[in-house]
C-alpha cells in the first residue's frame, strides 16, 4: 500500500494543474463565448508577454549610462527625471517598468484591436457553430480538449516557476524534493532543458539580471563569502603545490602551453564537491575552510577553490594570472562563480580559463564561446 510519504505534492500539483482546465472544460458548455474567452486570453497574456520584455528593455536603456539621442531629448524636455534616476535606486526602477508596461500594453492593446473584431470574433462564431451540431459527448470531449493548450502552458510555466526556485533559492531540501518528483523530472527533461540550453534562452536571465546590475551594481568582492578568508591567503601555495605545477609543465617553455597543462591537470584531478557546496549554501558561507591548499590536499573543492588553486600553479611556474568572479550559466540558471585569466605574452591578450567546468569533461580554455555561459567578469587579483 501506498503511503502518504510516499506520494510527492509537487507532482499532484503538477497533475492538479493540468487536469482542471481540461475537466472544466468538459462540465462547461462548449459556446462561442467559452471559444471568444479562450482566443482574447491567449492573446492578452502574448501581448502582457511582450509588453513585460520590451518594458525590462527600454528601462535597462533607461538606467545605462549610455547616452543615446532619444534620452537626451527627454532629459532637456523633463530635467526632473535624470535627477530622479541618477541614484539608480531600486524603487525608481521598478516603478519604470511598471510605468512602462502599462504605457506599452495599452499601445500593442490599441494595435491589437482589429484583430478582435475582424478575427476572433468571426473565428469564434464558426468553430461554436460547428461545434453545436455534434452530439453531447463530443461537445463535452472537444471542450475538454479545447483547455488542453491552456493545460500545457500553466504546467509549464509552474514547472519554469520551481525550476528559477531550485536555481536561485539556498533551501537544498526543497529544492532536492522539488527535483525528486517525477512529473517535474519528466516536463524538465523534455522541454524546460531544452529550452532553457539554447542560446537565446540564456540572453534572457542576461536582459533582467544586468537591469538589476545597473540599479545596484554590486561590487562585493568573493573572498566576504568564504568563512572570512581573504583571496591572498586563499592562494597561497605549499612547496608541494610548487613541484606539482613544475613537474606538470616539465619542460615546456610556451605560456599557453604551460597553462593549458596546469588547466588539464586540475580539471582532471580535482573533483566538484558538491556536498561543500550544499554546506556553503545552508551556512550561508560560513565554517568551511576554502582555497588553494585545501584544493590540493582533498582534491576536490567548489569554483572558489579551483580558481584558487589555477593560481597557486601559475604562479610557481611564471605565468602572470588573474582571479576572476562573475556569473556562469550552469544549464539551467545563472549564478555566481568564479574562474581565472592567465596572460599569453606571444600574442598580448588574456585568456579565460575555467577549471571548474573543465572537470566536466567539455573545453573551457580558450574557448571562443566562453562569454556564451560567462558574465559580468570582474578582477578580484591579478599576480
Amino acid at each position: 500500500m501506498i503511503s502518504f510519504n510516499d506520494i510527492n505534492i509537487i507532482t499532484v500539483l503538477i497533475a492538479g494543474i493540468f487536469l482542471i482546465p481540461i475537466l472544466a472544460g468538459m462540465l462547461h458548455p462548449f459556446s462561442s463565448n467559452r471559444i471568444r474567452y479562450s482566443l482574447v486570453s491567449m492573446l492578452n497574456s502574448m501581448v502582457l508577454l511582450l509588453g513585460i520584455i520590451l518594458a525590462v528593455y527600454f528601462a535597462r536603456l533607461i538606467f545605462s549610462d549610455n547616452s543615446n539621442i532619444f534620452l537626451t531629448s527627454l532629459y532637456k524636455f523633463i530635467p526632473s527625471i535624470r535627477g530622479m534616476l541618477s541614484g539608480q535606486d531600486l524603487w525608481a526602477y521598478i516603478i519604470a517598468i511598471l510605468f512602462l508596461l502599462l504605457v506599452i500594453i495599452s499601445i500593442l492593446q490599441l494595435l491589437t484591436s482589429p484583430l478582435y473584431r475582424y478575427a476572433i470574433f468571426p473565428l469564434s462564431n464558426r468553430i461554436s457553430s460547428a461545434v453545436n451540431s455534434m452530439n453531447f459527448i463530443v461537445k463535452r470531449l472537444i471542450g475538454g480538449v479545447w483547455q488542453l493548450p491552456r493545460s500545457v502552458f500553466l504546467v509549464f510555466a509552474f514547472s519554469l516557476l520551481l525550476n528559477f526556485y531550485t536555481s536561485f533559492n539556498n533551501n537544498v531540501f526543497l529544492g532536492e524534493y522539488i527535483n525528486n518528483s517525477a512529473a517535474y523530472q519528466l516536463i524538465y527533461k523534455n522541454a524546460l532543458h531544452p529550452l532553457l540550453s539554447t542560446s537565446i534562452a540564456k540572453q534572457i536571465p542576461v536582459l533582467f539580471n544586468d537591469s538589476f546590475k545597473k540599479t545596484f551594481e554590486r561590487k562585493l568582492r568573493v573572498i566576504e563569502y568564504f568563512n572570512g578568508t581573504t583571496l591572498d591567503e586563499a592562494v597561497k601555495s605549499t612547496p608541494e603545490i610548487d613541484n606539482t605545477a613544475r613537474h606538470v609543465v616539465g619542460t615546456e617553455n610556451n605560456n599557453k602551453k604551460k597553462a593549458f597543462l596546469l588547466y588539464k591537470w586540475i580539471s582532471k584531478n580535482v573533483k566538484y564537491d558538491h556536498n561543500k557546496a550544499k554546506a556553503l549554501a545552508v551556512n550561508h558561507l560560513s565554517g568551511v575552510d576554502s582555497g588553494s591548499i585545501v584544493a590540493y590536499n582533498s582534491r576536490k573543492g567548489v569554483c572558489f577553490d579551483y580558481s584558487s588553486l589555477y593560481v597557486s600553479m601559475c604562479r610557481a611556474v611564471g605565468l602572470k594570472v588573474r582571479f576572476v568572479t562573475g556569473l556562469s550559466y550552469s544549464g539551467t540558471a545563472w549564478g555566481d562563480h568564479a574562474w581565472n585569466q592567465v596572460y599569453y605574452p606571444e600574442e598580448k591578450r588574456w585568456i579565460n580559463v575555467d577549471t571548474t567546468f573543465g572537470s566536466s569533461g567539455y573545453n573551457y580554455f580558450d574557448n571562443p564561446d566562453f562569454s556564451v555561459d560567462h558574465r559580468y567578469d570582474n578582477i578580484q587579483g591579478e599576480w
